[in-house]
């Protein structure tokens, strides 16, 4: 492998590294934005404790529809002939050597 060739995986690795840093970032924001919540509710009697999230809105708002189901396992169903397909394809081309 030529190091132009590592080139392409040292940079996907470190694509990798940066999103989970990022991630990391985020969630740790997100603590500190929780732990400041519960102290002021303990300095201030007007604040309130969070009873649900805050960042992240209500999933049930982004409910799919049976018809948009239904399309999602028809894609997936002929992605995953098409695997197979090309599966059978190589295990059959491997038995007849």
């Amino acid at each position: 492998m030529t190091p132009k060739e590592m080139n392409v995986y040292k940079k996907i690795q470190e694509d990798k590294e940066r999103e989970k840093a990022i991630m990391q970032d985020i969630s740790a924001w997100m603590n500190g934005l929780y732990v400041l919540q519960a102290i002021s509710c303990v300095v201030s009697k007007s604040a309130k404790y969070p009873e649900a999230h805050m960042i992240v809105e209500d999933f049930n708002e982004n409910e799919l529809t049976d018809e948009e189901i239904e399309e999602i396992v028809h894609g997936n169903t002929q992605i995953a002939a098409a695997n197979f397909a090309a599966w059978a394809e190589v295990a059959n081309s491997i038995e007849q050597r």
